[in-house]
């Protein structure tokens, strides 16, 4: 039987009280804070100050991202207190405030000196737009990304997306932020958050194992629904969509007008980049999915595997990651699309063996990659979930000796502790 380990009545009510605090926190209006932002940003790049003002009037006005940069302040640092640093992507690059990280094919980490991970999706876009001693905030324009946040007393982490801000403190969640349909959803694994927005009539406290959809924007009306239908598509792998006309054989000229209509039609990639990931996955159905999985490079698998975990087609996913180990082995892309699969049986089928299975592949393929802490992390996890308490503590021991302030690093010393 799986020993549950629980933090405790005391743990619990400091958790509790963190949350109040945070909610009741007092905070400036976003066009002041963006004003004041981009006055400081200004002033440092020498530019003129009289742009100050209808950059600010403009962003709080309309733009979803813009509206991100809001940053919480709590106490005033020590003087002199250096911020953390951070690197990007698996060469761990110097990361530089305000440049974006974008995922093409493979997920793209952002590692914090204190052991933050923010794991970037395939497909998705964020960048780090502050960072101080006790945190950073980080801006989703698209996609999904994983935060693994270290707690530390006096954390203040931000992850945004549009006009939603979740504040964290130390925790692990994903969030996704959708910029066509205006949705924020978040799904926690570990720990709480708060999330806030200015439609939302009260701060949104989320904890262990909860997920919300929210959304400012105002609800779809059926008119709208008619003028864009939903594209049909073949619903068994193999299987191809119905010809439109079958009645009788097109005209010449009718052919070839269908033929330059479809040449014209973008590509699942195409739509795929401007982060409409069900309409790309409907897209690919519609050129055939199985053919795809056949057919295209080990990049480009990566990237339609992503496409269809964006779009919630998770049998999809697996369908095209697998394609990758099979078609590709041994290469980069074989050991990411491991770990992806852990994550698609761990997170969404809760088969935390199958999970374990393939973050130790990724393991065994690349030891010292760039997802070889959160592999490690999540195996220790899978052990623990799956009752065995003398795999998942010995794992905590690799774990603490290799990554002692890491995003696991929490979890590991509870499972070792008396």
């Amino acid at each position: 039987m799986a020993t549950q380990l629980d933090p405790g009545p005391l743990a619990r009510a400091v958790a509790d009280a963190e949350d109040a605090a945070l909610r009741e926190r007092p905070r400036r209006p976003v066009a002041e804070r963006l004003t004041r932002i981009h006055a400081a940003r200004e002033q440092r790049r020498g530019r003129d100050t009289s742009l100050r003002g209808p950059i600010a009037a403009g962003l709080a006005l309309g733009s979803v991202v813009a509206a991100a940069l809001v940053w919480p302040r709590g106490e005033p640092l020590e003087a002199g207190t250096p911020p953390l640093a951070f690197a990007v992507g698996e060469a761990a690059a110097p990361g530089r405030v305000g440049e974006w990280v974008a995922a093409a094919t493979m997920a793209a980490p952002i590692a914090f000196s204190d052991g933050t991970r923010i794991l970037v999706d395939p497909g998705a876009r964020a960048r780090v737009v502050a960072v101080n001693a006790l945190g950073a905030q980080v801006v989703v324009e698209r996609g999904a990304v994983r935060a693994d946040v270290v707690p530390r007393a006096g954390n203040d982490w931000s992850v945004i997306g549009g006009p939603f801000e979740i504040h964290v403190t130390g925790t692990r969640f994903d969030a996704r932020w959708d910029p066509e349909r205006e949705e924020l959803s978040v799904t926690m694994h570990h720990g709480r958050v708060v999330v806030r927005a200015p439609c939302l009539a009260a701060p949104r406290v989320l904890g262990d194992d909860e997920a919300a959809t929210l959304s400012c924007a105002p609800p779809t009306t059926a008119a709208s629904d008619e003028a864009h239908p939903a594209p049909t598509v073949a619903s068994e792998p193999g299987a191809t969509a119905a010809p439109v006309a079958a009645a009788a054989p097109p005209s010449t000229a009718s052919a070839a007008a269908s033929s330059t209509a479809m040449a014209a039609r973008p590509s699942w990639r195409e739509i795929a980049g401007a982060g409409q990931y069900k309409e790309a996955l409907a897209a690919a159905e519609a050129e055939g999915f199985g053919r795809l999985c056949e057919e295209l490079s080990a990049a480009e698998l990566m990237e339609l595997g992503a496409t269809a975990r964006l779009g919630g087609r998770t049998a999809r996913a697996a369908e095209a990651y697998a394609a990758v180990r099979r078609r590709f082995p041994g290469g980069d892309a074989a050991a990411t699309a491991a770990f992806h699969l852990g994550q698609l049986t761990f997170d969404g089928a809760h088969a935390y063996a199958e999970g374990h299975r393939w973050f130790l592949t990724y393991l065994s393929e690349r030891p010292g990659g760039a997802l070889a802490a959160e592999a490690l992390g999540r195996a220790m996890e899978a052990e623990q979930r799956l009752g065995d308490l003398a795999a998942a503590r010995a794992t905590a021991t690799r774990y603490l000796a290799r990554y002692p302030t890491g995003a696991h690093a929490a979890l590991a010393s509870s499972l070792l502790s008396p």
